[in-house]
């Protein structure tokens, strides 16, 4: 809690550029994507090696997690946050200035560690200043304007593209976090007195992480949230090749199409509320695993299919699915981690982009020449999360669900 109270407008102005700084993820990958071919002609490169750039940032974002999560612990908020976020602003200005797709993935990856920041950082600060309904509140903004970025995104960068040229995309990255850096320097407070900071941050995280890794429904739960996102992550690095290559959308409609697949998200999200209201997380994660199999089962065996509304219904059903099933996974891993919080959420974050990084890397060395590497990267993580469900043998009902056993 805050030592004094907040104003109401102090309180909105935090929300929001924490909002901004939880959009750096989206929008150094969704809104670069109908990019990929340009990108890849200009480095005089294979069109999968564009598409390993993706790849590359999804590990960055995982160790960039593991690396922030402790070091906010024992050096405050504000100072790691201005760190990452102007670290951010650097790679973004250089980015576009390289001509060798080599040294543009290595860079990527640092780029990934600074946009982690916002990520972790924004999670500290709202438990920091905030507690109850309040808490609720500002997390749930949090997660809307992550839900909007992969919708918006893409379509931004399409019109920034047939403009200006890809190099315009990084041009609007490094101003957004220029700006939200300078935001962060002016409004965000230093959330966490050097008397509660951990001494030997990074000791006291790994004596930490060894319990939760130990404990069976964290891990499990934290697994299958992961391989639910994987399905997302198969989407995000295969939908530029299938619906640009294979199916001869133009930049612009393919970020329209995005957006709409996208919508799901926020649709099925809203769905997700009204089944709390009467049934369980454990119990919405165990009744859905099945329809997300069936999903991309469809979807695999429409990769052949010439029709694109053919292919995009089941392609909408299993995108929404991830936003329903990922969230319930991952209030059972934290609920795990009430002694933790902070490692448990960087480790959950670092689960997640060490699935997305390896769901991502077999769908762009599968090519694009077919939707099949894109749909088997949703069924494939799908499969397994249904079977890690049901080996842990979790009843629909059971009152803890995935997270009964220690």
């Amino acid at each position: 809690m805050p030592s004094q109270p907040l104003s109401a407008g102090r309180a909105a102005a935090i929300t929001a550029v924490l909002g901004l700084l939880s959009i750096f993820p989206p929008l150094a990958t969704d809104m670069y994507l109908a990019a990929m071919g340009d990108l890849a002609e200009a480095m005089h490169a294979e069109p999968s090696a564009a598409e390993l750039s993706l790849s590359i940032f999804f590990l960055g974002l995982c160790v960039g997690q593991l690396v922030m999560g402790p070091l906010i612990d024992g050096y405050g908020r504000k100072g790691p946050l201005l760190a990452g976020t102007a670290l951010f602003a650097a790679t973004s200005i250089i980015l576009p200035l390289l001509d060798d797709i080599a040294l543009f993935n290595g860079l990527r990856f640092v780029q990934a560690i600074g946009a982690s920041v916002g990520m972790v950082v924004g999670r500290a600060v709202v438990n920091d200043l905030y507690e109850g309904q309040r808490a609720a509140k500002a997390m749930t903004v949090l997660v809307m304007l992550l839900t909007i970025g992969p919708i918006v995104s893409p379509t931004l960068g399409s019109l920034l593209l047939e403009a200006y040229g890809w190099r315009a995309i990084f041009v609007f990255m490094t101003l957004v976090s220029l700006l939200a850096l300078v935001l962060s320097l002016v409004l965000i407070p230093e959330t966490l007195p050097a008397g509660k900071r951990a001494e030997a941050p990074f000791r006291s995280g790994l004596r930490t992480a060894k319990v939760l890794l130990a404990r069976r429904g964290f891990v499990v739960s934290a697994l299958i949230a992961g391989l639910v996102q994987g399905g997302m992550f198969a989407f995000i690095t295969g939908s530029s090749g299938v619906f640009q290559g294979v199916f001869g959308l133009s930049a612009l409609a393919y970020g329209l199409a995005f957006a709409v697949i996208a919508a799901a998200l926020v649709l099925f999200g809203q769905l997700n509320t009204r089944l709390l209201d009467r049934f369980t997380p454990a119990q919405i994660l165990t009744r859905g695993l099945p329809l997300f199999v069936l999903a991309g089962l469809a979807l695999t065996l429409l990769s052949g299919s010439r029709s694109i509304w053919a292919f995009g219904v089941p392609l909408w059903i299993a995108i929404g699915l991830v936003g329903l099933l990922s969230a319930n996974a991952m209030s059972l891993a934290m609920a795990e981690a009430r002694e933790g919080a902070g490692i448990g959420s960087a480790l959950l974050g670092a689960i997640q982009f060490g699935i997305a990084f390896t769901v991502s890397a077999c769908v762009a060395l599968g090519g694009s020449s077919t939707p099949l590497p894109m749909s088997l990267g949703l069924l494939l993580p799908a499969l397994l999360a249904l079977g890690l469900s049901v080996a842990t043998g979790r009843r629909a009902g059971a009152p803890q669900g995935l997270s009964e056993e220690r």
